[in-house]
């Protein structure tokens, strides 16, 4: 009977030994690694609204947060999916070219078309930071439908875009102008060209155009044009643009942990696409200074997305 009771309990032991061994490489082989270029503003937003849309399904444990200094680790070894929040963690991470697959959040599409690859494309995906071209040209036409000539200043790294949204823009009858620079001291007299017409100036994700140290000349030019200028971000409306069409950091995090789940359950990864949500911002003091009339923020927002055949999502 001892005997017998001690070949029950190395049987019992060598089964939790195994069932261990099992479970501790699906936990290994389920983690989620979060790759991010900052801790503050919108990527530590997006972190923590990520985190938020994958629970209770994804454990927090089981996301791993990297910095851009701890990527030499092999930390992305035993990862199922990595997403990366911004372009410098796009990048870092693409150059490492991991195993896993990758999603891409808060980078422009034009970025992400400069990244490198290598033979395993397919690996790659990425929710857009800019709002798809159709989008933006629609919200002219619904917001702004007296002000048929659209405006669009690029640099090298936009001028694809720009040339997106001046073909979409004409199809919809628009008038579209773009100018085209090379350096930050060619962006002034660059504008007074553009707006020497009335027009609205659409600003693109471009760091070397739009940033902290040109926004306020840019907003002060167009202002004195009486041209008003649709950002992309809140903070655009803040300063002084008329108004702004952007996605959230919760919208960005939903759309990118609906496709973590994916690959999790052992599917791929969903194609390259811009955001499903999105918001209006607008300035209405702005407007009676250029003596526009201008619908409110929630009224735009809906049209639009009656437009697209999309209900608004409510967190």
């Amino acid at each position: 009977m001892l005997q017998l009771d001690r070949r029950l309990l190395r049987t019992l032991l060598l089964a939790l030994a195994v069932l261990a061994v099992c479970c501790g490489r699906a936990f290994a082989g389920s983690r989620v690694v979060v790759v991010t270029g900052e801790r503050s503003g919108a990527h530590e937003e997006t972190l923590v609204a990520l985190r938020n849309a994958l629970a209770p399904g994804v454990p927090d444990g089981d996301v791993a947060v990297l910095g851009l200094r701890d990527l030499d680790r092999g930390a992305l070894a035993d990862a199922r999916i990595v997403v990366t929040i911004g372009t410098q963690a796009a990048k870092a991470v693409g150059v490492r070219m991991p195993a896993a697959p990758v999603l891409h959040t808060l980078i422009p599409r034009d970025a992400f078309d400069l990244l490198q690859y290598g033979p395993h494309s397919d690996r790659y995906s990425a929710i857009f930071l800019d709002q798809p071209v159709h989008r933006q040209i629609a919200l002219l036409s619904i917001a702004l439908p007296q002000t048929p000539n659209v405006a669009l200043l690029a640099s090298p790294a936009s001028e694809d875009l720009a040339r997106r949204l001046a073909s979409v823009a004409r199809e919809q009858q628009l008038r579209a102008t773009i100018e085209k620079i090379s350096t930050v001291d060619e962006i002034y007299p660059a504008l007074e060209r553009l707006l020497a017409d009335p027009a609205v100036l659409l600003a693109l994700p471009d760091g070397v155009l739009f940033n902290s140290y040109t926004i306020q000349n840019v907003l002060l030019t167009s202002y004195r044009r009486r041209a008003p200028l649709v950002g992309f971000s809140p903070a655009y409306v803040r300063a002084g643009a008329l108004l702004a069409l952007y996605s959230t950091p919760a919208q960005i995090a939903r759309q990118a942990a609906d496709a973590v789940r994916r690959v999790l359950a052992g599917g791929g990864l969903p194609p390259p696409q811009a955001p499903r949500e999105f918001e209006i911002a607008t300035n209405p003091s702005v407007a009676r200074s250029l003596a526009i009339e201008l619908d409110s923020a929630e009224h735009i927002a809906a049209r639009l997305r009656q437009r697209e055949g999309r209900p608004e999502v409510k967190p």
